[in-house]
């Protein structure tokens, strides 16, 4: 009974669950659009930018906008 009352509804949850996704995947879509609209990368190739972009997170985005965005823009 305890941990009846301790459960979160799934309708109180929801809003949250589906806003999660976006605010993972925004900056990462960003960052992607960046590297196609502009491919004069500095290090490595734009494919490759793209790749760790996808799948690189949090460390691939900063990486690209550290390490792969050119500045002659």
């Amino acid at each position: 009974m305890l941990a009846d009352s301790l459960s979160p509804s799934p309708s109180a949850s929801a809003p949250w669950v589906a806003l999660v996704p976006l605010v993972a995947l925004l900056p990462a879509l960003l960052c992607m659009v960046d590297v196609v609209r502009h491919q004069n990368t500095r290090s490595l190739t734009p494919q490759t930018w793209l790749a760790i972009c996808a799948f690189g997170n949090v460390f691939g985005l900063v990486a690209y906008l550290k390490f792969g965005r050119s500045e002659d823009r």
